[in-house]
């Protein structure tokens, strides 16, 4: 792969992982039922409204599930591994690959999500314990996750641990997701 291409896919993929990355937070912000007077969450609906809007025109709705911003998430990641493919002169994969891939890489982003959303969760309530719209935010997405946790593991002498046992399972959910990726697609399809 030359310069020029190495820096197309570095943009494109950039660009891409970007936007997916503000639908998976749109699409979480309706699952959690977060506040969404936050200024964050005005943000994140302002940014996905281009792309949701014309689709939920079309897709089913649901109480709490945003199936415009799934739909829209696959697709685009398909875009992506797409043209970042092309860009790169290989081949595309088959299409039933192509989208297996696509819903393993985005399992695996939301998990890395989650991963890092506890991490600045925790260091957040370090450093700034008071109110802060994007702690706020955070502790809304992350609570559904800490939850069940906090009811196996409760706070010790005002200690929380359930992130460590939050952080075991979403890296066991990773090994579990690689090795599936891993032996699906070394069969021949």
């Amino acid at each position: 792969m030359n310069a020029m291409s190495e820096i197309a896919n570095l943009l494109l993929g950039t660009a891409f992982s970007l936007y997916i990355g503000i639908l998976w937070v749109r699409f979480l912000l309706q699952l959690v039922q977060a506040d969404f007077y936050n200024p964050i969450s005005q943000f994140v609906v302002k940014a996905s409204a281009p792309v949701l809007n014309p689709l939920r025109q079309i897709m089913p709705k649901h109480k709490y599930w945003d199936f415009s911003a799934l739909f829209a998430i696959v697709l685009l990641q398909l875009l992506s591994m797409t043209l970042m493919s092309l860009i790169s002169g290989h081949g595309t994969l088959p299409p039933i690959l192509l989208v297996l891939s696509a819903i393993f890489q985005l399992i695996y982003l939301a998990t890395e999500f989650y991963f890092w959303a506890i991490i600045i969760s925790i260091v957040l309530s370090w450093i700034s314990p008071g109110y802060s719209p994007f702690a706020a935010l955070l502790q809304q997405i992350t609570e559904p996750v800490l939850a069940p946790f906090r009811k196996l593991l409760p706070a010790m002498g005002g200690l929380d641990l359930s992130p460590i046992l939050a952080f075991l399972m979403i890296q066991i959910l990773q090994i579990l997701l690689r090795a599936m990726s891993q032996s699906l697609f070394s069969l021949n399809f």
